[in-house]
């Protein structure tokens, strides 16, 4: 139970800063109710390179397509988040304390809106008790672990090295900065890939699957989520 009001409240923390405090209040950039045109655009323009799916298709296609420029820092932070969303649908399926919740349904509106949906479902997990884990098959489900590990590794890569105008890494880590003082959307992914790795930790530490000499890996950010699904 107090976990759970923890939870709630972290949810009510989220949701009031993040999309619902005004204008320099805590949180930089500009709350739901007062987007600025530009930021819905940048969300939109990453959007629309979704798993770097419309640069791929632009690259191999024999028409000039166009995609929009985006910075590529923040085009990785968009793809690596969602990277790991993706992972995270059967690790919930396998979660034997959310049994009865629409797992499903809330993981396709986290895809939209992370822990918008993420926290209310660790909020809503039932109480530790003697639960059996039945078997849970793995198999069909690995392909969406390596699909988010290929992404997730891209992502990296793009926010590296692809577009030689952002400038060389110094370049790039000092926009991350100055996006992160300015901009609630890059300020919101940041918090997002942390409670990430905090529900991931709590969700691998509650299966009970896989080698107890490897448990440590679920501590890894990402990656551990991925060798849990790919190769445990």
């Amino acid at each position: 139970m107090l976990i759970s009001i923890l939870l709630w409240s972290l949810w009510a923390i989220y949701i009031g800063l993040l999309l619902l405090s005004p204008s320099g209040w805590l949180v930089p950039g500009d709350p739901i109710w007062a987007i600025q045109p530009e930021t819905v655009r940048e969300v939109m323009n990453e959007s629309i390179d979704f798993f770097f799916i419309s640069s791929l298709l632009a690259a191999i296609s024999p028409f000039d397509l166009q995609v929009p420029w985006v910075h590529p820092v923040s085009e990785a932070l968009f793809n690596f988040a969602l990277a790991w969303m993706f992972a995270f649908l059967p690790l919930l399926l396998a979660d034997r304390q959310g049994e009865g919740l629409p797992k499903r349904i809330i993981w396709i509106a986290a895809m939209f809106l992370t822990n918008v949906f993420l926290l209310p479902y660790m909020a809503l997990r039932k109480d530790p008790t003697e639960l059996e884990h039945p078997p849970f098959e793995k198999k069909p489900w690995r392909s969406l672990g390596w699909i988010s590990l290929f992404v997730g590794t891209v992502a990296i890569v793009w926010g590296v090295f692809v577009h030689p105008e952002a400038g060389n890494l110094a370049a790039r880590v000092q926009y991350f900065g100055e996006s992160f003082g300015r901009d609630r959307v890059t300020v919101a992914f940041c918090v997002d890939l942390l409670l990430f790795w905090m529900f991931q930790i709590i969700l691998l530490r509650s299966t009970n699957f896989g080698d107890r000499s490897r448990r440590w890996l679920h501590y890894l950010p990402f990656l551990g989520l991925i060798h849990w699904l790919v190769f445990a």
